[in-house]
């Protein structure tokens, strides 16, 4: 049985999810599955994909009947992982070799809820702005620091869940299409805020989250990938997940 469900929704991304799937193959741990999800693409990502597993045992394709929306399809590959941990590598994104070498023993540790890294984010593979500098050092922060610092320091954490490693039963529960008591947006069509939820209720039930110094992944800046544009990072999905937990945790 794999230990890491490396797990990729893709849409669309012929010319780039070979890229990532590689990435994930090429881990110094092999002892994985890659989940693939195709959401009912219109060009030949499913082919690809398909190619890809027949070259390697280790993949494992699926395709949706039709397009669940993006954060339904992050979903679908959770309910897929039958490993006990678990990594969202988005389509057009990178693992370095040696992420889950660095990241998983982290998580061996009953009381860490999940362990993150920063990301390169670049036009160019590997090569760009490193965001989400946290610390120098490998750090374990308490669930309560981790909290606040995540609610009141911009980018002290990645939106983007693409960049930490998390049990695969926390991943199932945390991870929302949308959330109760919020009628007037939908967090499901783009995942702005859902994502960085995801991290925020995984620390809740731990005693401390851990930080890896080095990006360990790199994300691909483009139009297509909504997570790299500044707008993005401004959604109104974030401010109402902030001032929901702001208002639950009593952080002021």
């Amino acid at each position: 049985m794999a230990i890491v469900s490396i797990l990729v929704p893709v849409w669309n991304r012929e010319r780039e999810i070979q890229n990532a799937i590689d990435s994930a193959l090429a881990q110094t741990i092999q002892n994985i599955e890659v989940v693939v999800v195709d959401n009912c693409s219109s060009d030949r990502t499913f082919e690809v994909i398909t190619e890809k597993a027949r070259l390697d045992k280790r993949v494992r394709v699926y395709r949706n009947s039709e397009n669940i929306g993006p954060v339904r399809n992050w979903q679908r590959c959770a309910e897929l992982a039958t490993a006990p941990f678990s990594k969202l590598l988005f389509s057009d994104d990178l693992l370095a070799p040696t992420f889950l070498e660095k990241t998983l023993p982290e998580l061996f540790s009953g009381d860490c809820g999940l362990v993150y890294c920063p990301a390169q984010v670049g036009t160019t593979h590997w090569s760009g702005v490193v965001q989400y500098k946290a610390f120098l050092d490998k750090t374990r922060m308490s669930r309560d620091y981790f909290l606040r610092a995540c609610l009141l320091v911009e980018h002290f954490a990645p939106y983007s869940p693409g960049a930490c490693l998390l049990r695969t039963k926390d991943l199932r529960m945390n991870l929302y299409a949308n959330v109760e008591g919020v009628t007037n947006y939908d967090f499901s069509k783009s995942g702005a805020g859902v994502d960085w939820l995801l991290y925020l209720l995984t620390a809740c039930a731990y005693g401390h989250v851990s930080y890896i110094p080095e990006p360990l992944v790199f994300f691909l800046s483009h139009q297509q990938n909504l997570s790299c544009l500044p707008e993005y990072h401004a959604n109104e999905g974030y401010d109402i997940i902030r001032a929901l937990l702001l208002r639950q945790l009593g952080i002021k």
